[in-house]
């Protein structure tokens, strides 16, 4: 049952908890910040469960190539996500294999539940995962066929499910290239997206959440975890309620033309790249990235995921000129929006920068963007420079 007290949280949280899912790990080595997964545009919720968003959320128009990662069947996946005050589950979904993650839009039926969080010692999955640096581990199914799939993180904020409609999806996916020995339509039950889910379901429209709802009888929406090959599939993961460890200094190698030069990416702390004659081999990962971008020959060493909302550091690439840019990851403080420790102009004066807030309700802050962008509404609650 929710307390009074959580109840006072939710609305003081409303605006600051929208979240994204920003890495991924396999068997605890990460393929890097972001990669492997298609960032929507903004951190916003999808709240009509008969759209297409309602997949792998809204598509980016100005994302890149996303790498595809792989993987084989039984593998531990870590993912991390955004910190959140809402209340709710999280769940994980493959979808395929079909013949290309990288154009597959997961639209229809052949998806499976492969993992499920709920509430476990009346404790939601977004607090459990909170102690755990906001990361929840689970495994891939065995008797999985060979292939590439999308898999699919889900955080469902019940906040406010009393009203038809509110239930708040977070979700996102990435690309994997699985190696498995299951063949192809061996997984059940399936469940089609959209279509799976109905705004009036008993998970996700609960008008009693706050008044003598059960929480220990939940059960998020997506139908039971599936069995493949007549092995099982991944049993839903409890975390402890103690910080997981810090991710060790894996590094990821990246599969590329023979002719390109590539700085590994890596979960130790940036540093300067050496020249390319005094590099050293990279010892050969169980993970690695399938498939590149085009974009760039040349990617940075990226830092850990940080979890004070900082902009996430990049070392100077090697021999090249290319720029990266890491989009910055506000936070919110007492209604203004601040990042790297410096607050945007409030008080209705000034310019906001690029993908901050700059109106929603009750927003105090200034409401004019700089140059080249413009205020886009993404709720009652939430406007964006874009």
């Amino acid at each position: 049952m929710f307390s009074k007290a959580l109840l006072t949280t939710v609305l003081i949280s409303a605006v600051s908890a929208h979240q994204n899912w920003h890495q991924l790990w396999i068997n605890d080595v990460t393929p890097g910040y972001q990669t492997g997964i298609r960032m929507p545009p903004s951190n916003s919720p999808v709240t009509d469960v008969t759209s297409n968003d309602i997949v792998c959320n809204v598509k980016n128009p100005n994302a890149g190539a996303v790498a595809t990662v792989a993987a084989k069947e039984g593998d531990k996946i870590k993912v991390q996500w955004d910190q959140s005050g809402h209340p709710g589950p999280i769940t994980h979904f493959l979808f395929g294999p079909v013949d290309d993650a990288a154009t597959a839009t997961g639209v229809g039926a052949g998806w499976i539940k492969i993992d499920e969080l709920d509430n476990v010692g009346g404790k939601w999955a977004n607090e459990i995962m909170g102690a755990n640096n906001m990361t929840h581990e689970f495994k891939l199914p065995t008797g999985l066929a060979s292939g590439e799939y999308l898999l699919r993180s889900e955080m469902l904020a019940l906040h406010g499910a009393q009203t038809l409609g509110g239930g708040q999806f977070y979700m996102g996916c990435a690309q994997l290239k699985i190696t498995g020995t299951g063949s192809k339509g061996g997984c059940t039950p399936t469940i089609s997206l959209p279509g799976a889910y109905k705004a009036s379901d008993p998970n996700i429209f609960i008008p009693n959440v706050y008044n003598g709802f059960d929480a220990s009888k939940y059960t998020a929406p997506g139908g039971p975890v599936a069995v493949c090959g007549g092995a099982g599939g991944a049993a839903p993961s409890v975390p402890s309620a103690s910080a997981a460890p810090a991710p060790g200094n894996s590094t990821v190698p990246i599969e590329t033309p023979a002719s390109s030069i590539v700085a590994p990416i890596s979960t130790a702390a940036p540093t300067e790249a050496a020249p390319a004659e005094s590099e050293a081999p990279v010892e050969s990962s169980s993970v690695i990235v399938a498939k590149t971008s085009s974009v760039a020959s040349v990617l940075p060493t990226l830092a850990p995921y940080p979890t004070n909302n900082a902009t996430v550091p990049v070392t100077k690439p090697v021999r090249t000129t290319l720029a990266t840019h890491v989009r910055p990851r506000p936070t919110y403080v007492g209604g203004a929006v601040t990042s790297e420790g410096a607050a945007t102009p409030t008080g209705g004066s000034g310019a906001v920068k690029l993908y901050y807030q700059c109106g929603g309700n009750n927003w105090k802050g200034a409401t004019t963007c700089v140059t080249g962008a413009k205020c886009v509404k993404q709720n009652e609650f939430y406007s964006q420079c874009l």
